[in-house]
Order: structure tokens, then sequence, then C-alpha cells
């Protein structure tokens, strides 16, 4: 069967940004590992530490298996690998991209002082977003009897996105946008009442981060949902998956490794006190 040059420039296309995204996770996974050794291994178990090194790992082997997918090594002209396939890599998007969020949001509260409650609400708005995206896709990818096209000449899962299934990134959109302006807000606070315990260097590394990460996020779900509905019907549907979920999980990954080893400088008698009530505000108002 002969395949038109369109396809196979989509297809290429598709392949190098795939190749592109797995890169970069492993070139920053190798840069930042000695970062990693340091201020996560060494440091006490916690649920950020969980969460960051199933992040990472996690998606250090979604990536890799993804790759190896796209170099057509796994399909083996299966139809049925494929729509196992497809399952797979659409919950490992949706879980990878929003449980980097729910880790931002958990360190970012433990080191600002973020109010508990807030940071609760808007985690677990966060983990019920995943599980509705889960079920969602899971129930329709398993009920949808999608044929891949061209299996047996490209060995590459390819298929057709539905129309409308873009709207499910409206709730993402929304989320980050709350999580960054919160972010913003508790760093301004903090920056006027603790000045001379941050040095300003840390606060502009703090903000210079967290604006990186929100224009990230925003970039990985406009060109997720760009792929789907400009590109729904050709290979390039796929460079959400493939580029776009990668670069959120390096920027992510490199905000925590930095705000875990940000130093301040000694506290002075008042700074102590000054510290030690906001800390115990904020532990009488995680109990009330």
């Amino acid at each position: 069967m002969s395949l038109s040059p369109q396809f196979m420039e989509d297809l290429w296309v598709r392949r190098s940004f795939s190749a592109a995204g797995h890169t970069l996770l492993v070139y920053d996974y190798l840069l930042t590992f000695r970062e990693e050794f340091v201020y996560i291994w060494n440091a006490p178990w916690t649920y950020v530490k969980i969460l960051f090194l199933l992040s990472r790992y996690g998606n250090l082997i979604g990536q890799t298996a993804i790759r190896l997918e796209e170099a057509g090594i796994l399909a083996h002209s299966s139809q049925k690998f494929c729509q196992r396939f497809a399952i797979f890599t659409t919950c490992f998007m949706f879980i990878s991209t929003e449980s980097i969020h729910i880790l931002v949001l958990v360190r970012a509260w433990a080191i600002w002082g973020t109010r508990k409650r807030v940071a609760n609400i808007l985690g677990w708005s966060y983990v019920g977003y995943i599980i509705m995206l889960l079920a969602g896709s899971a129930s329709t990818l398993h009920n949808d009897n999608t044929q891949f096209e061209f299996l047996d000449v490209i060995h590459v899962c390819t298929a057709k996105m539905p129309k409308y299934v873009w709207l499910i990134y409206v709730g993402s959109f929304i989320l980050d946008t709350v999580l960054f302006v919160l972010t913003m807000r508790s760093l301004r606070t903090y920056s006027r009442e603790f000045q001379r315990l941050y040095p300003s260097t840390l606060l502009h590394i703090l903000f210079r981060d967290a604006t990186m990460f929100f224009i990230a996020s925003i970039f990985s779900n406009a060109l997720t949902v760009t792929s789907w509905t400009a590109f729904g019907d050709t290979p390039k549907y796929f460079l959400g998956k493939g580029f776009a979920t990668p670069l959120l999980s390096v920027v992510g990954q490199r905000l925590v490794l930095n705000l875990r080893g940000l130093q301040t400088r000694s506290y002075a008698t008042r700074d102590l006190s000054r510290e030690v009530d906001r800390q115990l505000q904020a532990f009488a108002e995680a109990d009330s």
C-alpha cells in the first residue's frame, strides 16, 4: 500500500518531536542527577520526596516506552497492542502532567506557608480532575473499536482523534491559572513580610521558576489542544504526548530541585521569632 508524501511528512514530524522530547528528558536527568542525589535522596522520606521520585522515574519509563513505539520496535503490526498502547499513553499523559502540578503545589505550600486549606482544595481538585480524565478516557478508548492506519507498513500506532476531545483540557487551563495566581500572591506577600529573612536573589529565582513553570504548563496545554484539533486526523495529533509532556516534566522537576536547594541566610533573633510565629499560625489554621 502506497502512502501519500503528506502522511509520511506528518509521521516524520511526529517521530522527530517524540525523539526531541525524550532526548530533552534524558539529558536533563543526567544534568540534574547530582542535585537529585544531594537534595532528594539524602533527604528524609516525605510525600514530596515520594511524589518527586514517582514523577521523575515514571516519566522516564513512560517516555522511553513511547520512544520505542515511535521507532517501530513494539507494535509488530498488532491492532490489539496499539489499542492497549493508546490507553496507556493517554492515562500516562494525564497522570504525568497533573501530578507534576500537585508536586509543585505541595512543595510551594511547604516553603511559603500558603493556607493549607486552600492548598488542599486545589490539590484534591487536581486529583479529582485526574480521576475524571482517566475514567472517561479509559472507557472511551476501551469501547471504541479504533483501527490504526497503515500499521503493517509503518509499524507505528496512528489513528484519528475524536472531534471534541480537546474540551477536557479546559479544566486544566483553569486549575493551572489558579495555581499560578495563588503562587504569585504568596510569593509577593512573603517578599514583603520577610524580605530581610529571604535574600532578593532567592525571591528572584522563585518568581522566575514559578513564571517559567506556568508558561511551560500553558504551552503544554496549548500544544496538546492544537495538535488534537488542527491535526486530529493526521499522525501529528501525538505531539502533545511525545513532546509537551516531557517538556512540562523537565520544568516542574527543575522548579522542585531549585526549591530544595535554596539556602537562606542566618536567622537573626527577631527574624527567627517572626518565622516561628508564622509556622505556629500555619499549624493553627491546619487544625481549625
